[in-house]
């Protein structure tokens, strides 16, 4: 199954999420977020739910959501 791993580029309000497939193949994505709200959009969703199944987007999601959270949280303070 493939693995994945995010990196915040808090400074620049980016996530940056790195997918390693299981033959080694790496593929990068990243988008904005707004530090403020925690709002954010992945519009290749769908092309990764055809590939790796709509649990390990989920997984992938509820991963950047926590990162984001801490970001935002850390503003409100």
């Amino acid at each position: 199954m493939a693995e994945f791993r995010l990196e915040l580029d808090e400074p620049n309000n980016i996530v940056l999420v790195m997918v390693t497939e299981d033959d080694g193949s790496e593929h990068d994505y990243q988008f904005d977020f707004d530090p403020r709200s925690g709002r954010w959009e992945f519009g290749e969703r769908d092309l990764l739910e055809r590939d790796f199944g709509e649990e390990w987007v989920d997984e992938m999601e509820g991963a950047v959501e926590a990162a984001i959270k801490s970001v935002v949280d850390k503003n409100e303070n």
